[in-house]
């Protein structure tokens, strides 16, 4: 997620470095085509960064309720052994 919101920083930097820095009233052509397509690249890291935090969500609470069915699962195994090995010392 870090390494997107590089990219898109990096990316734009790299736009507004590489434009001239002359006295221009009016952006050219090539510079407003550079400007769209870091703007896409952006708007589309920024949807990719937020997909990537609901499946990270959708994982921590799948992996939430994995822990609690084994902590379950556990406890029902130490009470079977308990009671297997008190009806064994009879």
């Amino acid at each position: 997620m870090l390494n997107i919101r590089t990219a898109v920083v990096t990316t734009f930097a790299f736009v507004m470095l590489s434009l001239p820095l002359g006295c221009a009233k009016h952006p050219s052509q090539q510079e407003l085509t550079q400007l769209g397509e870091a703007k896409r690249a952006a708007e589309s890291a920024e949807k990719m960064l937020e997909t990537k935090k609901a499946e990270k969500a959708r994982l921590e609470r799948e992996l939430s309720a994995k822990k609690k069915e084994l902590q379950k699962l556990e406890a029902r195994r130490d009470a079977v052994k308990a009671n297997k090995e008190k009806a064994m010392s009879k």
